[in-house]
């Protein structure tokens, strides 16, 4: 199973991903969530499940795809309106039966048929001309955005004011005509190039904005509706900088302007480009950007930028100001090395050691107990810890908490620490526990008398 396109906008080339995957798997899932606009658009093409097929890989060695796209999300339909599809291969034929069996384990004999007809209404609307002309919108404007907000940093640079920061996006620095072989600064690019031409959204194996080593040339796009904004702090190579506006403040703020953000991490802001977006749209949140600084340089007192943060925990920041705020959050995540301990935590996986299964029946059958992060050490986890963002499983159930200095128990910890020093500024974490009195982290794990009757993983 293959996530694609990613939460921030990474499209693969599924053609080749299923070309890589066919020699070991007889069948490949795309996960689409977040991506059932890509058939409707040249910019993707051959980036989305349903593009392998015959026509683009002719082989007896062809997995059956699946597709399975979260429509409501970026499409014109009801919440919890869902599509799967499938293209079969003759290597692994799907019997619509029995498909149809399986599938309907995990439904509902009481549809709600309104959100059955949302599905109806979103294929429609992508159907034929005008299907192509919605998407082009969105994307056209979402260029027009990141265009903006890199114009606006270069007028603040310009103006030499001190300090002279501004948000950034995350994107190629310039981009190239594969027609003239002309370079182009991002800012100035045409917006004709950027919104018809594919190269112009690779990830370049030599570029250093993306911060992902060893990618080979074109097996990477940026989606350009989905806009990571970045924050001053922290740049794609993990190096922190003296001065930082960590976005969960950043976002607190959008919030009060009635702006909702789909995501929000350390350093970055993701803002999602559906259908229907328009300049004045974009433009307001451009000028919540410029107010956001003017506040910050400004050192305007916290209560009456987010009086409702102040009148929920007063005695942490009554008396503080936004720059301070911004100032202390940064220098508390930079001695924490949180982004690094989230990465390590991602990439050094959790040692398996009884099959999850057996570890949910002790979940309910009381073989389970929520313990402290403190005493979880090499204990065997009973549900899935997921912090979001990135929202990605980082304990599944059957696996080891590790050794109090691993790298789960450290990332845990630093969060639980960022959580108890800015109240009202928590990470949202599945599968944990806060303590209300001592705001400790507790996560569910099996009964130590219950191992004996652990079975092999």
């Amino acid at each position: 199973m293959v996530t694609n396109s990613t939460y921030d906008g990474l499209c693969y080339d599924a053609v080749r991903v299923a070309r890589e995957l066919a020699p070991s798997t007889p069948r490949v899932h795309f996960d689409e969530a977040w991506f059932a606009y890509a058939r409707f658009h040249p910019l993707y093409a051959g980036r989305y499940g349903m593009a392998v097929g015959p026509d683009t890989f002719d082989s007896p060695d062809r997995p059956t795809v699946f597709s399975t796209q979260s429509t409501h999300k970026l499409l014109a339909a009801l919440s919890q309106s869902a599509m799967v599809h499938v293209k079969t291969s003759p290597r692994a034929p799907v019997e619509h039966d029995r498909f149809n069996e399986a599938f309907m384990m995990h439904g509902t004999t009481s549809p709600l048929y309104p959100a059955i007809a949302s599905l109806d209404v979103a294929a429609g609307m992508m159907d034929g001309p005008q299907g192509h002309w919605l998407i082009d919108e969105a994307v056209t404007e979402a260029v027009r955005f990141r265009q903006a907000v890199v114009r606006t940093g270069r007028r603040v640079a310009a103006a030499g004011d001190r300090p002279a920061w501004f948000f950034g996006v995350w994107q190629p620095d310039t981009v190239t005509d594969p027609t003239t072989g002309e370079r182009h600064a991002f800012a100035d690019a045409p917006a004709e190039l950027l919104r018809t031409e594919p190269s112009c959204w690779h990830l370049s194996p030599a570029a250093d904005w993306h911060g992902f080593p060893g990618l080979d040339e074109g097996y990477c796009l940026l989606d350009p509706v989905k806009v990571t904004l970045t924050c001053p702090g922290i740049d794609a190579t993990g190096t922190w900088s003296d001065h930082g506006i960590p976005a969960r403040i950043l976002t607190a703020y959008l919030t009060t302007r009635n702006i909702v953000v789909e995501k929000t991490d350390s350093y970055t802001t993701l803002i999602l480009f559906s259908m229907g977006i328009t300049k004045g749209k974009w433009g307001t949140l451009l000028d919540a950007l410029m107010d956001f600084k003017t506040l910050h340089d400004a050192d305007t007192p916290l209560d009456r930028v987010l009086p409702g943060i102040v009148e929920q925990y007063p005695r942490r920041y009554a008396g503080t100001t936004l720059a301070a705020l911004c100032r202390s959050m940064h220098d508390h995540l930079r001695r924490a090395d949180l982004v690094h301990l989230l990465d390590t935590a991602f990439q050094d996986l959790p040692e398996p050691v009884a099959p999850p299964q057996w570890c949910y029946q002790q979940l309910i059958r009381q073989g389970t107990e929520r313990l402290r992060l403190a005493d979880a050490a090499h204990r065997v986890a009973a549900a899935m810890v997921t912090v979001t963002p990135p929202g990605i499983p980082v304990l599944m159930p059957g696996e080891s908490t590790g050794a109090p200095d691993g790298p789960l128990l450290r990332y845990l910890g630093a969060l639980e620490a960022f959580d108890r020093e800015f109240p009202g500024f928590r990470s949202e974490t599945h599968g944990v526990t806060v303590d209300p009195d001592t705001g400790d982290y507790m996560i569910e794990c099996v009964r130590e008398d219950r191992r004996a009757a652990l079975p092999p993983s």
